[in-house]
């Protein structure tokens, strides 16, 4: 093996590694989350995000529910959620873990939060795959037949035989998947 290729192979190794080590994180961030919105349903919620009061961690830590690790790992990624971004807008309400408002969004935070979405929204469209031109679809098995039109099949009917008659088909069917000589 040439040095080259042990690179490569390194390389691929170290990127499968880093790949399993992200997934382990989000995960453990996941369940984090997970905790935090059952503790807390008022406040925290993925489908509707509310803006929440600075500093909330401390007074999550403060109710002594989750570890400091946790609280973390939930807010971290929770605050990067598209959607709570999103719901960062000029004077919305921010809560605090009890549910009562505490403050506003000021227009600084607004703003910041307007580019992280662009952001968001740029890589997105980098990681999609190009949308192939819309035309005509050109299926090769729907292509007009060349000479003489084929004629339509009649449609199949229902039939209404015997469960013994239908027993008795099955059984030459098998019988003859089982003698089929193979090529």
């Amino acid at each position: 093996m040439s040095e080259q290729q042990a690179a490569i192979e390194s390389n691929e190794n170290s990127q499968k590694k880093l790949e399993a080590k992200r997934k382990k994180e989000y995960e453990a961030n996941r369940k984090a989350l997970d905790e935090l919105c059952e503790f807390y349903p008022e406040v925290f919620s993925a489908a509707n995000p509310k803006p929440l009061q600075i500093g909330i961690h401390e007074a999550i830590a403060a109710d002594g529910k989750l570890s400091k690790t946790r609280i973390r790992r939930a807010l971290n990624l929770y605050v990067r959620m598209r959607r709570y971004i999103a719901c960062l807008t000029e004077g919305a309400d921010r809560v605090t873990l009890g549910g009562e408002v505490t403050g506003k969004v000021s227009a600084e935070e607004a703003v910041h939060a307007q580019e992280k979405l662009a952001e968001i929204d740029k890589k997105r469209a980098l990681k999609k795959p190009q949308a192939k031109p819309k035309g005509p679809r050109k299926n090769p098995r729907k292509a007009p037949a060349q000479g003489k039109p084929k004629p339509k099949a009649a449609p199949k009917q229902a039939t209404t035989e015997s469960p013994e008659k239908a027993e008795q088909r099955m059984q030459a069917k098998l019988e003859a998947l089982v003698n089929k000589k193979s090529n």
